[in-house]
Parts: C-alpha cells; structure tokens; sequence
C-alpha cells in the first residue's frame, strides 16, 4: 500500500509544480500587456515587468529568454482563440450570418477585456516593429492574412448561396472588412472611455458594413 501511495503523492506533487509554474507564467504575461501599455515596448525591461509583478527578473528568465519572447508569448495568447474561431465559420450552415456575429463578437469581446485592450494597443500603437520586433511582425502580418483568406472563404460560400449582392466579390470583400474591423479597434483603443461604448455599438456598427454586402430580402 505505501507505494501506490508515494506515487499518487509524487504524481500530485509535479501536478501542483506544473501548475504553479503555469500560474506564475499567466502573472507575467497578464503583468507585461499592462506594462508594455504603460510604457511602450522599447521603453520597458524586464526588471520593470519583474517589479510590477513581485517577482525576481531571475524568476522571469525562467519562464522567458528575452523581453521579445515574452512579447511575442503575448502576442500568441490573444491571438490563438481569434485564429481557432475563425476556422470554426469555415462550415457555417448560415454563413453571412456567422461571419457577421463573430465580428461583433470580437468587438464585444475586446470591450469586455482590459488586458486584451492592452495588447492590442500595444500592437497597434506602441511599438515599432523593425530590428528585434521584424519576427513578430511578420507574425502579425500572418495572422492578418488569415482573417482575410478565411473571411474571403466564408464569403465565397455566401455567394455561392446567393446572399451576397450583386457586383460584390468575395476577395475585395473580405479585404474590405479586414480594414473595417482593424480600423475600428485601432481607432477605439486610441481614448476607449471617451469615444464610446463599443460593446454597445458593436452590433449596429457591424451591421452598416454587412448591410452593403447582403442582397435585399
């Protein structure tokens, strides 16, 4: 019986390590998103991060190499779950509809979410992405090309149902909207609280754009 026992001890003992470790790893990444916006990327160390969130800089080396690792750590975090929802629309019985909900979704999502607010400032607005940035640009680059390849996608499958306008082309759309919603967020992250509510607007804002793509009942 006291074997059994160790193990389960022992395996409960790494369980709790991993997720500490995994908590701790949250608090630097959730404590950079709000540094990086104070400060700006290129303003900003890790012994600033480390400060900000108790810890040691040594405890930060062992979750993170280099303050652009951390960055781009970041960058992936807010990013995953926009790239995985958008493969979801790929099989959209309702496609229209389906893209238009998710991007309001989106905004409302942002809206909801002052640490999402703070990487995508920082993002859009707080740094510049040339020498130790160029991978992350490029990454970004990616990640906006596929919002449009896969909007351009469930587009195509609106068309071929025939709920899209005439003389409205898939590729140009989906283009179109990529610059609409990347604007819109750009714009709003800019002074949030004094512009407007974007979980409120986000629904009619939405729907001016996807009324000029939609083919009149």
């Amino acid at each position: 019986m006291t074997k059994p026992t160790s193990k389960r001890a022992w395996g409960q003992a790494i369980q709790n390590r991993d997720e500490q470790f995994e908590m701790k790893r949250q608090v630097v990444l959730r404590t950079a998103a709000r540094t990086y916006s104070d400060r700006g990327f290129h303003e900003t160390t890790l012994a600033d991060i480390a400060a900000a969130a108790g810890l040691t800089r040594g405890a930060i080396y062992w979750h993170f190499a280099n303050k652009v690792e951390l960055f781009n750590a970041m960058h992936e975090r807010v990013a995953l779950p926009f790239t995985e929802a958008m493969e979801k629309l790929l099989h959209a019985e309702d496609p229209l509809a389906a893209l238009r909900e998710r991007c309001v979704l989106d905004l409302q999502d942002i809206a909801a979410c002052p640490q999402l607010q703070q990487v995508l400032a920082v993002l859009l607005h707080k740094c510049e992405y040339v020498d130790e940035l160029a991978e992350l640009c490029l990454r970004f680059d990616e990640q906006n090309k596929c919002f449009v390849e896969h909007s351009e996608t469930v587009l195509a499958r609106a068309h071929a149902l025939g709920q899209l306008r005439d003389g409205v082309e898939p590729r140009r759309a989906a283009i179109a909207l990529h610059n609409y919603m990347l604007g819109t967020i750009s714009d709003w992250l800019f002074a949030p609280d004094l512009r407007y509510r974007l979980a409120d607007e986000a629904g009619p804002l939405v729907d001016l754009f996807f009324a000029g793509l939609e083919r009149p009942a």
